[in-house]
């Protein structure tokens, strides 16, 4: 079969022909041609562009309010009301500050504020029921977002995300809120960013008709009506994502735009380039061909294969790689960047935005499966691990058991030590458990000083073995102080086995659990469920 034509050739024959016709009118199709087709291009590279931001800004704000939930999820429900011990309770989440750059607060059901840390003054006790993210979580019982504002007590702008708090009846007693700074690179870094030369992205939040984010105008929050007319605004709270060029009043000019909504259509992430910058490349190359177009017919048509083939080469293999990355499931990968110009800061552009995503996304898998402290697995990668072994243990009829295992007097050690004292009791715990058991054994920390242990394949007395081991190593292993002084701590450990197909991991737990409670007791000591 014959080898297809490329672009640049079908290009040339068709210039050949109809130069024979009029030169003039194929000058005017083969250029239109060409900026259809690049535009096209350019247009789906914007369109992945701010997706990517989008999708960036989206997974930082879910994590974030995963992360407020899992605060709000563990506060001592029985004490809300009191502020006091809400204000120690919230003291001692650090890592939540990373997260919300403004602090968190908690809120009573009667929109007075009960604590909050870090502490802001005026913030603590004062009223919040005009604010909607608290009307919004009171009346579903959902997670929401508020209005980006001036905050009344920190002079900052920032949006604030409220989440429940509710008791073990799934009552509402309470409302979690956490603020975080527009200015906090850690969530808002790639909406910042330029694309290309003079192209940028604006945040809106469209409930509220407000750009927050503007990398031409920081310091203030602006309606939309003030960049936009009434009735694109309107198109633009419309909720349909979408890519076109738009006259944008409040910049004098037009745009290639690129709408992306997140967070169920609260805010809408707009990516826009100056049309102008956009087909540079292409007004530049409608002037040659228009030049070359008074030359003689071959010496046109040669050029024009030439031409084409140079300029259209790197944007073809472009277009066939992503292509191929958006509809045939291949894996994003590098564009190969041919040329220094516009297009080479394209594909440059693109490069870096897609080694990001990869980058992001393992940030993000390691966030959600690990303990920033210590490097084990959190609770909720833990309690997966653990249903998926459990599971693989009843099917095939294999033994396994779980340990619960406590500090001892770790309060006393914080309190007399210092917390940063108490976290290297923690890594230092962290460390002898993965030496000391299997690398097929699941080790998670689930509470503050509290570890979940499990073990494949084996049964209550080895596990019972196997514990007593681990607990003599430990009570005999010290922490060196600053003082260059020893520091000894043991443990308590509760085993569980498995002992009917009928249980689950929760029950697992629950038994060692009891059985931590016994041993707990007298502490530095070993003791094994009865219901085996």
């Amino acid at each position: 079969m014959p080898t297809s034509l490329n672009l640049a050739k079908k290009v040339a024959i068709t210039a050949l022909v109809l130069f024979c016709i009029g030169f003039l009118p194929l000058i005017f199709i083969t250029t239109t041609k060409l900026e259809r087709n690049l535009s096209q291009v350019l247009s789906d590279q914007q369109s992945a562009s701010t997706a990517f931001v989008a999708g960036d800004v989206e997974q930082k704000i879910f994590l974030r309010i995963q992360a407020l939930q899992d605060v709000a999820n563990n506060i001592p429900k029985d004490k809300v009301n009191n502020p006091a011990v809400i204000s120690d309770y919230l003291s001692k989440r650090i890592a939540i500050y990373r997260l919300y750059s403004g602090g968190v607060f908690l809120i009573g059901l009667d929109g007075f504020g009960i604590a909050d840390q870090p502490a802001l003054e005026g913030r603590a006790h004062a009223d919040f029921r005009d604010f909607e993210y608290f009307r919004d979580v009171v009346k579903t019982g959902l997670p929401a977002i508020g209005k980006p504002r001036m905050g009344r007590f920190s002079h900052k702008l920032g949006v604030t995300i409220a989440v429940p708090v509710k008791n073990a009846g799934g009552e509402l007693v309470a409302v979690m809120a956490g603020v975080i700074w527009l200015a906090d690179p850690s969530v808002f870094d790639h909406a910042k960013a330029r694309m290309g030369k003079s192209g940028e992205y604006l945040l809106i939040s469209v409930r509220d008709k407000l750009i927050f984010i503007d990398p031409n105008n920081m310091s203030s929050i602006t309606p939309l009506q003030s960049m936009f007319s009434e009735s694109l605004a309107e198109n633009l709270v419309a909720g349909k994502d979408s890519t076109q060029t738009l006259y944008v009043p409040g910049r004098g000019k037009k745009y290639l735009t690129s709408a992306k909504y997140i967070l169920d259509g609260d805010w809408l992430v707009l990516g826009m380039v100056p049309v102008g910058e956009v087909f540079q490349p292409v007004s530049a190359l409608k002037n040659e061909l228009y030049a070359i177009s008074f030359i003689s017919l071959f010496v046109i048509t040669a050029l024009m294969w030439w031409l084409m083939h140079r300029q259209l080469s790197p944007l073809v293999k472009a277009s066939r790689q992503m292509k191929k990355m958006v509809f045939e499931g291949v894996p994003l990968h590098e564009l190969d960047v041919e040329r220094d110009d516009e297009i080479g800061d394209l594909f440059q552009s693109f490069n870096k935005l897609q080694h990001e995503v990869k980058l992001s996304q393992d940030a993000l898998e390691a966030q959600a499966r690990n303990d920033y402290l210590t490097g084990l697995s959190n609770r909720r990668y833990f309690m997966e691990q653990a249903e998926a072994e459990l599971a693989r243990s009843i099917r095939y009829d294999k033994k396994l058991s779980v340990f619960m295992l406590d500090i001892d007097h770790f309060k006393k050690i914080n309190d007399t030590y210092g917390h940063n004292t108490g976290d290297v009791v923690l890594r230092s715990l962290s460390k002898m458990l993965r030496e000391t058991l299997r690398q097929v054994d699941i080790i998670g920390r689930i509470g503050g000083e509290e570890f979940a242990i499990l073990l494949p394949e084996t049964g209550v007395r080895h596990a019972v073995n196997v514990a007593e081991r681990l607990r003599e190593k430990i009570s005999k292993h010290a922490v060196s102080l600053d003082s260059g002084l020893p520091l000894h701590f043991t443990v308590s450990i509760g085993v569980s086995s498995l002992h009917s197909k009928e249980v689950n991991i929760d029950v697992l737990l629950s038994l060692a659990d009891r059985a931590l409670y016994e041993a707990k007791r007298e502490r530095n000591k070993v003791c094994a469920s009865t219901e085996q």
